[in-house]
């Protein structure tokens, strides 16, 4: 090679060199200005699935940033699950800061991070994150020089930065003594399935007030991030909001609302309200004009996210989740209930003069013993699965149900029921002399009496009982007894109270899978558990959730989402073993 030429390629190769840096320089400034850019350059690093861009997720980012920048120091942010709201927070902006070169109380590696939420795990999970991207080829290529993590303190729970920063993770139920930070994010304080139990807010609520009050390094410049889903009217968020305090709150509920239009401190409006030239057509929370009270009537219902949650699978969510879970986790907006949890319209009325075909008859009973009318009554209900005759679709009907005021035992009866079964072969006849009977000598029986009545009479296959003091000493009569039965006795323990077992079947009564027919012993059971959890009685009501609750987890009450789902899923024909009921309605 000439002289020439080798210089040319030592110029060449040095200015290669030179370009590297400035061009890697360059990338940096970017993502360092911009936390959408960051979090979507991220993003492969720590989920595999394709990131997708959405103006929520924008203005999500654009929030943090401003709580980074100090332009907001109380974030309150209500997102539908689902939308990558925890990645965001819990994991993309912390590891965004501490890769900021610009150094202030909220911003550069030296900013120390407190995080929370409901489940320890949870935490844990979003810490590993954390460290993962930050130890990944995108980050150490970009920021691996600005600090490393210290040997002496990274661990699950906290991991600390060679510049002064640190991540340190806490759950609700954990100790908060000794521990702070300049920014605190708390990530789902509450857990979905546990929302609706008082006990369980009032210990989020009490582990908020001690965080939120006194774990601030410095109350003048530290700040605070909630985000969340809504899941009651008394959560972390309906704390904050009727708190007084000053809070930016972003809201984007799944399908837009206009009358709940969000517009936030930092000029940011929900597009979805925004006229062509992007100026808002709601204008403290009503229509700037007739022609915009058209616009803003047509573009109710607007989807958040298309892309990813189209009608179809907004409604499949809506639909699992039961219009009250449904309000406030999707739309943000949690409805008070003064009872109507279950609203009477959402029965569907058998009309037929018989019961349909069973496929399975169960019974539930909440169970008391106590002949003093101020004291709680036992109830049982009876129910049955079905295929619709139209649709072919399971169904569940109520075939029965009482609630009395009982002893545990009762006198012994002058005759056995079975007896009664026998006198004539049509189903009226034995239905009516059963029943006369039954009025006869029922006065005298007792708690177990009227079960075993009940469970003889309709040919059960299984009798529920919830596994409290008192049931476990009708289980233990009931297996002593009648051990050698043709049904079987199941003790359940219900999770939750009883308003968290009311709403996890309340999405089977809103979906029209329940029927019952006009009798005064079914419009009992409808009347109770309309008024509550406001009304005298909820025992028919325990009873039934109970019931529901129970044949949903063993896949035998299945929505016609899932049984779709489940046709598509498989070819084989499986036969089910069909019982009549021996009764007409």
């Amino acid at each position: 090679m000439t002289e020439p030429a080798l210089l040319g390629l030592i110029r060449q190769v040095r200015s290669q060199r030179r370009s590297q840096p400035d061009a890697l320089e360059g990338e940096r400034l970017r993502l360092e200005n911009s936390l959408i850019e960051f979090v979507e350059e991220a993003w492969p690093y720590i989920d595999a699935a394709e990131y997708q861009p959405n103006w929520a997720i924008d203005a999500l980012c654009e929030h943090l940033q401003a709580v980074t920048e100090g332009r907001i120091s109380r974030l309150l942010v209500n997102f539908p699950p689902r939308c990558g709201k925890t990645i965001i927070t819990s994991v993309c902006w912390i590891a965004w800061t501490w890769a900021r070169r610009v150094r202030t109380f909220r911003s550069g590696p030296q900013v120390r991070f407190l995080t929370g939420s409901y489940s320890h795990t949870l935490a844990l999970g979003n810490a590993n994150l954390t460290r993962r991207l930050i130890l990944s080829p995108f980050y150490q290529r970009l920021w691996g020089s600005r600090f490393t993590f210290r040997d002496d303190q990274n661990t699950k729970v906290q991991v600390d930065n060679s510049a002064g920063g640190s991540r340190l993770a806490t759950s609700v139920g954990g100790t908060l003594l000794g521990i702070g930070g300049d920014v605190l994010v708390v990530d789902d304080p509450h857990n979905v399935a546990q929302a609706e139990s008082e006990a369980e807010r009032e210990t989020v609520s009490n582990w908020w007030s001690e965080l939120s009050t006194t774990r601030l390094n410095d109350p003048k410049q530290s700040a605070i991030v909630v985000i969340m889903q809504r899941l009651h009217e008394a959560d972390v968020s309906g704390t904050i909001l009727s708190g007084g305090e000053d809070w930016c709150h972003l809201m984007i509920p799944m399908e837009y609302d206009w009358r709940r239009h969000c517009s936030t401190s930092l000029g940011w409006n929900d597009p979805r309200g925004l006229d062509d030239d992007g100026i808002p057509l709601v204008e403290d929370g009503t229509a700037r004009d007739a022609e915009a009270a058209v616009e803003l009537d047509d573009r109710n219902g607007e989807l958040m996210w298309p892309e990813r949650f189209g009608a179809k699978e907004v409604e499949a969510i809506k639909v699992g989740l039961g219009p009250y879970m449904a309000s406030g986790r999707l739309q943000q907006s949690p409805q008070p209930k003064g009872g109507g949890i279950f609203k009477s319209e959402w029965w569907q009325v058998w009309e037929g003069t018989h019961f349909p075909v069973i496929d399975l008859v169960i019974a539930s009973l909440d169970s008391a013993f106590t002949e003093k009318q101020e004291n709680d009554p036992s109830a049982l209900t009876v129910w049955g699965t079905f295929k619709h005759p139209e649709t072919g679709k399971t169904r569940i009907i109520l075939i029965d149900a009482w609630r009395k005021h009982l002893q545990m035992h009762g006198s012994a009866t002058p005759r056995l029921e079975h007896e009664i079964l026998q006198l004539g072969d049509d189903a009226k006849i034995r239905r009516y002399k059963d029943t006369l009977w039954a009025k006869r000598v029922g006065k005298a029986w007792g708690l177990v009496e009227w079960t075993v009545h009940t469970m003889r009479k309709w040919q059960a296959n299984i009798l529920l009982i919830e596994g409290k003091a008192s049931g476990l000493t009708v289980h233990q009569e009931l297996r002593r007894l009648h051990f050698d039965e043709n049904w079987s006795v199941q003790l359940v323990n219900p999770k939750g109270d009883k308003v968290v077992r009311a709403l996890a079947a309340q999405p089977t009564f809103a979906q029209g899978l329940v029927y019952a027919p006009v009798k005064d012993w079914a419009q009992l059971v409808i009347d109770e558990m309309e008024l509550f959890p406001k009304g005298r009685f909820d025992d028919a009501t325990d009873s039934t959730t109970m019931a529901i609750t129970f044949l949903r987890n063993a896949g035998l009450l299945p929505t016609d989402i899932e049984a779709l789902a489940a046709e598509e899923d498989t070819v084989r024909h499986r036969p089910e073993r069909r019982l009549r009921a021996l009764y007409p309605c």
